[in-house]
C-alpha cells in the first residue's frame, strides 16, 4: 500500500470520530479499496443523524358525547364531572363531541394550554373539539367539513359545525408537531360514505399546505370501519397520501377502533408510538363508561435530529 492510501485511510479515520461525542442514530461507513491496479475506490458516505434531544409525552384521544342530554349516546349532564380530572393523567388530550359540557369538562383539568371552544357558528352546535396541553401550541385553526350528510337523519351530522382542528405543539425547543384533532361524518349510508370520501380529501389538501414536511399527529373519531370497503379505501388513500402510520398497527395487532391516532415523522423530528392502549378507567362507580366511545391512549417518544 503506497503512502498516500495511508494518508487518505488516516484522513478518513479522522473524520469518522468527529462527533464529539453526541449522540448517533445509524453510522457513517467510509471505505478505500484498491482495484489490484493501483486505482482507489472510495465508497460513499451515509450522513450522520445527531439525536439533539428526546423525550416522551402521553396522548389521549376521546370522544365525549357531548350532545344534549336527551340527545347524546352517554349521560353527559352527569358524566362530563367525572371524566375532567382523568385527562390530568396525560400531556396531550384531543376531544371530540365537546358541544354543551365544556364548563364541566375542564373543571377539573391542570392543563396549562388549552383550547376556547368555537364561538361563531352557523349550525345547532358547535364543532366538539377541544384540547388540553402541557406543552405550548400555537396557530390554532378550525375547519368545518364542506360535505357533510344528515340534518334529521342519517346521525344529523349537520345540525353541528363538525370538521377538524390543527396547532402547533412545541415539545420541546426545536420539536415542533402539527396536531391534528378530527370527528368525521358518521352514519353507514351510502350518502355518509360519500360525505367521508369528501372530507378525508379536504384534510388531505389542507395537510399538503399546513403542514408540508412537517411531524404530524392526527387524532380523533375518523368514523372509518375497515369492515366497508368504501371506508377501508378512503383510510388507505388518506394514509398512503400523507405517508402516516397507525400507532395501534406499528405497535401490533390491537382491536380495530374508529377512533384513531396517526402519526409521521420529519428530517428534524422523530415521533415513534411506544404504548397504545384502550383508556380504561373512564368509568365510573359501578364500572359503566363514561361516554359511548372508548377513549384511546397512546404513549411517544421524540426525539429532535440534525
Amino acid at each position: 500500500m503506497s503512502l498516500a492510501v495511508v494518508a487518505l485511510l488516516g484522513l478518513l479515520v479522522g473524520c469518522a470520530d468527529s462527533s464529539g461525542g453526541s449522540s448517533l442514530s445509524g453510522s457513517t461507513v467510509s471505505a478505500v479499496t484498491s482495484t489490484g491496479g493501483g486505482s482507489l475506490t472510495v465508497a460513499p458516505v451515509i450522513s450522520q443523524t445527531t439525536i439533539l434531544t428526546s423525550g416522551t409525552f402521553r396522548l389521549l384521544t376521546y370522544n365525549v358525547a357531548g350532545l344534549p342530554q336527551a340527545l347524546s349516546g352517554s349521560n353527559p349532564a352527569t358524566n362530563t364531572i367525572q371524566i375532567s380530572p382523568l385527562l390530568n393523567t396525560y400531556d396531550l388530550v384531543v376531544v371530540q363531541e365537546d358541544f354543551i359540557y365544556h364548563t364541566d369538562l375542564q373543571r377539573n383539568a391542570a392543563h396549562l394550554y388549552q383550547s376556547l371552544p368555537l364561538a361563531r357558528f352557523t349550525a345547532l352546535v358547535n364543532d366538539g373539539l377541544n384540547r388540553f396541553s402541557r406543552s405550548s401550541f400555537v396557530n390554532h385553526v378550525r375547519q368545518k367539513w364542506i360535505a357533510c350528510n344528515g340534518l334529521w337523519n342519517d346521525s344529523n351530522d349537520c345540525l353541528s359545525s363538525k370538521g377538524f382542528a390543527v396547532a402547533r405543539h412545541q415539545f420541546a425547543p426545536g420539536v415542533e408537531v402539527d396536531v391534528y384533532n378530527l370527528h368525521a361524518d358518521a352514519g353507514r349510508r351510502v350518502a355518509d360514505q360519500n360525505a367521508r370520501t369528501a372530507q378525508f380529501a379536504q384534510l388531505d389538501v389542507f395537510m399538503d399546505s399546513y403542514s408540508n414536511g412537517r411531524a404530524v399527529i392526527v387524532a380523533g373519531d375518523s368514523n372509518l370501519k375497515t369492515q366497508i370497503p368504501d371506508d377501508e379505501r378512503v383510510l388507505n388513500d388518506f394514509m398512503g397520501a400523507q405517508t402516516l402510520e397507525l400507532a395501534a398497527t406499528v405497535l401490533g395487532s390491537f382491536p380495530d377502533h374508529i377512533d384513531r391516532v396517526f402519526f409521521r415523522s420529519s428530517a428534524d423530528v422523530r415521533l415513534t408510538p411506544v404504548l397504545w392502549r384502550v383508556a380504561d378507567e373512564f368509568v365510573d362507580s359501578g364500572g359503566a363508561d363514561l361516554s359511548d366511545h372508548t377513549a384511546i391512549n397512546v404513549d411517544f417518544e421524540y426525539q429532535q435530529l440534525r
